[in-house]
């Protein structure tokens, strides 16, 4: 998953989702070739940081449009809440608050 794919880019075809805008209105679109997700393929969504959830929920939509499955995602600091954590499937290394 990379921010700025574009098939014209590429020449291949391209899943661009984007992700909820954050406290300044900003987006971000990501995107996947085609071709790199099929159907009965299972992902697992890893990171540094968890905070918002945007990149990760963003992913999962990617995921969901080609057809595999989301196994879940793994991050070394997680900011998230629990509920966050329990509809992503995200385990952390580490909790936010640990951190200091």
């Amino acid at each position: 998953m990379r921010r700025g794919l574009s098939e014209a880019g590429l020449g291949d075809q391209v899943l661009l989702r984007s992700t909820p805008p954050d406290y300044l209105g900003r987006t971000v679109e990501w995107g996947i070739r085609r071709r790199r997700l099929r159907s009965g393929d299972r992902v697992l969504f890893v990171d540094d940081w968890a905070d918002t959830s945007a990149t990760a929920r963003t992913a999962r939509r990617l995921v969901g449009d080609s057809g595999a499955t989301w196994t879940g995602a793994a991050v070394l600091v997680d900011g998230t809440d629990s509920t966050t954590r329990r509809d992503l499937s995200l385990q952390g290394l580490l909790r936010r608050r640990e951190l200091g």
